[in-house]
C-alpha cells in the first residue's frame, strides 16, 4: 500500500510538470514553426536578396545612362578682351568682349555602352548565376533545418515514450508487489520477495526521472530550434511512418538526388557564374565604344564667342572609344585567375556529385538496417509479452518464482524500450534518406 502511495505522488508529480504549459504540436507544424523563426534561414534569404540587388545593378549598366552636373564660380576681375587696329592720325583700340564674372553651367550627359567586350554582359550572368546559387543555397538550407527539426521531433517522441513506459513499468510493479503482499500473508513468498521487488520499485524510480529528465532537455533543444521559449512543454501527436521501405531502387534514387538536390543545383550555378567572370575578364582585351550626349546650358557658353553675359544652349553627340594599349599584362593574369576559378569550381562540383552519390547509398543502408531491426523488435515484443503472461500466470498459481516474475517484467520493458527505439530509428533514417535525396 505504502508503495502504491509513493508511486500515486511520483506520477501526479510528473504528472504535473508535463501538462504544465503543454502544447500539442504535430510534425508538420512543428517544421513550419522551425522554417519561419530559423535565424541561419533569414540569413539565407537576405543573401539571396543581396545577390539579386546585385544582378539587378548589373542590368543597369545594359541601359543608357543620364547624369546631371552643374557649377557656379566667381572669377577675378580681368581686362576686356580689346583689339587695336592701325589708323591715322592714331591707332583705334576695339572692346571685342567685356570679361564675365559670374560663371554658371547646366550640363545633361547621355551615354549608352554600344560595345564593351563582353564586360557588361559577362559581369550580368555572374551575378543572375549567382543569385540563383544563392537561392538553391537557402533551399538547401531548409532541408537541413527540417530534418534536424525532425530528428529533435522523433527524439522528443522517442523520450516522451519512454517516461510513459517508465510510468507503466512501475504499476506493474506495484501490482507485482501486491501479489507479493499477498502470498506473503498466505505462507507462499517470504520477506526477500518482496524486497527484490521495492528493490526493482527503486530502480525503476530511477529510470522514470532519468526519463523526465531526458524528455524536457530534448525539448529545450528543440524550443531552441524552432524559436520558441524554452520552458514550452512540447507535446508530440505525430507518430513514426511503419510502411515498408523494401521497394526502393538504387540507381534511381541517386539520378533523383543529383537531378533535385538544391546544393548541386548552387553549385551548377557558381560554376556558371564563374565562366562568366572568365568572359568578363577577356573585356580588357577589347575597346569599350560609347555613345554619349550633352546637352550644356551655361552662362556664359565656353562655345560662344566672343563671351556673352547670358545663358545660352549648345548640345554635343558623337562616340566614344577608349582601350588599354598596355597594362603590364594585367589582362592576361585576371584571364588566368578567372581560369583557375572556373577549373575549382568544375572540381567541386564532381566531388559534390560523388558525396552525393555515397550519401544517398548510406542513407539506404541506414533504412535497410532501421527496417530490419524495427522487425526483429516488434518480434521480440510479441514474445516478451507472451513470455510475461504465462510466468504471471504461473507466478499466482505458485508454478514459477518471484525472480521469474521480475525476469519477466525486465524482458518485458527492454523489448518496449527497444522496439519504441527502433520505429524513431527507422523514422529517422527515412527522413535522412528523403534530405538526400532533396526533398523534406
Amino acid at each position: 500500500m505504502r508503495s502504491l502511495i509513493i508511486l500515486s505522488i511520483l506520477s501526479l508529480w510528473f504528472g504535473f510538470g508535463w501538462t504544465q504549459g503543454k502544447e500539442p504540436m504535430s510534425l508538420e507544424s512543428c517544421i513550419q514553426t522551425g522554417l519561419e523563426n530559423n535565424r541561419g534561414l533569414d540569413a539565407a534569404r537576405a543573401r539571396a536578396q543581396g545577390s539579386r540587388a546585385a544582378a539587378d545593378q548589373s542590368a543597369a549598366a545594359l541601359l543608357p545612362s543620364l547624369k546631371l552636373s552643374a557649377g557656379y564660380s566667381r572669377l577675378s576681375d580681368v581686362p576686356p578682351f580689346e583689339m587695336t587696329i592701325p589708323g591715322f592720325p592714331a591707332p583705334r583700340t576695339i572692346t571685342i568682349a567685356e570679361p564675365v564674372l559670374d560663371n554658371s553651367n547646366i550640363k545633361l550627359t547621355l551615354q549608352q555602352p554600344l560595345f564593351t567586350g563582353g564586360r557588361v554582359t559577362g559581369n550580368l550572368k555572374m551575378n543572375r548565376n549567382n543569385h540563383q546559387a544563392d537561392s538553391s543555397d537557402y533551399l538547401a538550407q531548409r532541408c537541413e533545418a527540417a530534418l534536424n527539426i525532425k530528428i529533435l521531433y522523433w527524439r522528443l517522441y522517442q523520450a516522451q515514450r519512454v517516461k510513459e513506459l517508465a510510468e507503466e513499468n512501475l504499476r506493474i510493479l506495484g501490482n507485482h508487489l501486491n501479489d507479493v503482499g499477498n502470498l506473503l500473508g498466505q505462507g507462499l513468498a517470504t520477506e526477500n520477495d518482496r524486497l527484490k521487488v521495492k528493490l526493482q520499485m527503486s530502480n525503476a524510480r530511477l529510470m522514470l526521472i532519468d526519463a523526465e529528465n531526458n524528455r524536457r532537455a530534448i525539448g529545450i533543444h528543440l524550443n531552441n530550434f524552432i524559436g520558441r521559449p524554452l520552458d514550452t512543454q512540447i507535446e508530440p501527436t505525430s507518430i513514426p511512418d511503419t510502411s515498408s521501405t523494401a521497394s526502393l531502387n538504387p540507381p534511381e534514387l541517386i539520378q533523383k538526388a543529383l537531378s533535385q538536390r538544391q546544393d548541386l543545383v548552387a553549385q551548377k550555378y557558381r560554376r556558371e557564374a564563374t565562366e562568366a567572370g572568365r568572359m568578363a575578364a577577356k573585356s580588357g582585351w577589347y575597346p569599350q565604344v560609347f555613345a554619349v550626349g550633352n546637352y550644356t546650358y551655361a552662362h556664359p557658353n565656353p562655345r560662344i564667342f566672343p563671351a556673352k553675359d547670358q545663358f545660352d544652349a549648345t548640345w554635343e553627340a558623337g562616340v566614344m572609344l577608349s582601350m588599354d594599349l598596355w597594362n603590364w599584362q594585367a589582362t592576361k593574369h585576371q584571364v588566368r585567375q578567372a581560369g583557375s576559378l572556373l577549373r575549382q569550381a568544375e572540381d567541386r562540383l564532381i566531388i559534390l556529385e560523388d558525396a552525393v552519390r555515397v550519401e544517398v547509398n548510406l542513407a539506404l543502408l541506414d533504412v535497410q538496417k532501421a527496417g530490419e531491426k524495427t522487425e526483429v523488435s516488434r518480434s521480440g515484443l510479441d514474445q516478451a509479452q507472451e513470455n510475461y503472461r504465462n510466468v504471471k500466470n504461473l507466478f499466482l498459481e505458485g508454478m514459477a518464482t518471484n525472480s521469474d516474475l521480475l525476469d519477466a517484467e525486465g524482458l518485458l520493458l527492454q523489448a518496449k524500450v527497444g522496439h519504441a527505439g527502433a520505429l524513431v530509428e527507422c523514422q529517422i533514417a527515412k527522413d535522412k534518406l528523403n534530405k538526400a535525396l532533396g526533398a523534406y
